[in-house]
């Protein structure tokens, strides 16, 4: 049986398209934010390197005459998607609400809200913590080879964003493994029981988020992504044991 008060399909296309045209103009508004604020978004990427105890202007160069204009370019664009993604995911959001059931309404909130947090969380443990340490390994490297370290801004600006976004979704990892828990599809026994597998799935997503392919990296990106996957073993488990599932799991759980 149809439902009466469905929308029909037209107008459907018709949201959607507005969708769109807002999402545009959101990343339009990012874009020309960001490219009127260049410098201060510029020295705010350079921060990690000055905590290496480097001078941005002597060790990260550019090479060509217009490269400060892509480089202008370059930061605007990336900025701009970062800055209007809250929105972008706001207008979906409001898209496909009316197609949700009570129960997933009564999540999205939560889910958004957590997502949120755990991605700027993400971002904070790799602009304060993970970057400062991964540019000062690189430039002692560099003068234990007897090498001189130089690098083109462009790809300073790649590996910093790279190095930021990577970080921030991969903390979105325990809310995957917490929502596949509350629908049922990943109960606690299978994260206990896979955690060998998690261990090398975490290594490969880190591999993947590393945009060098060197081991101090990836070592400092795994550990935290591992840290967290244990979190969710606990954290399961209990959830489990508030909806009244048998506590025996966790007594028997290797713990490793």
């Amino acid at each position: 049986m149809s439902d009466p008060n469905a929308k029909p399909f037209m107008e459907h296309l018709d949201d959607l398209r507005w969708v769109v045209v807002k999402s545009i103009l959101a990343l339009a508004i990012g874009v020309t934010l960001c490219f009127i604020y260049t410098k201060e978004l510029l020295d705010v990427l350079e921060w990690p390197l000055r905590q290496a105890g480097q001078d941005p202007a002597t060790i990260a160069v550019v090479l060509h005459p217009a490269d400060p204009f892509f480089i202008q370019i370059q930061i605007s664009m990336m900025g701009g998607v970062i800055l209007s993604l809250p929105f972008i995911l706001y207008f979906i959001a409001g898209f496909i609400l009316p197609a949700l059931t009570p129960r997933e309404k009564k999540y999205l909130a939560p889910v958004f809200t957590a997502g949120a947090l755990l991605f700027l969380v993400g971002i904070a443990f790799c602009y304060f913590l993970v970057l400062p340490q991964t540019f000062a390994f690189f430039i002692d490297y560099n003068k234990w080879m007897g090498v001189q370290a130089n690098w083109t801004l462009s790809n300073y600006i790649d590996f910093t964003v790279q190095m930021l976004l990577g970080l921030g979704l991969a903390f979105e990892f325990p809310l995957v493994l917490m929502l596949l828990n509350i629908l049922g599809i990943l109960p606690h026994a299978s994260l206990v029981e896979y955690r060998r597998h998690a261990l090398i799935i975490v290594v490969v997503i880190a591999a993947c988020i590393t945009p060098s392919s060197d081991l101090f990296s990836l070592v400092v990106i795994s550990a935290p992504l591992y840290v967290l996957y244990e979190a969710c073993v606990w954290l399961t488990w209990l959830r489990e044991l508030k909806a009244g599932k048998p506590p025996e799991v966790l007594d028997n759980m290797p713990m490793e």
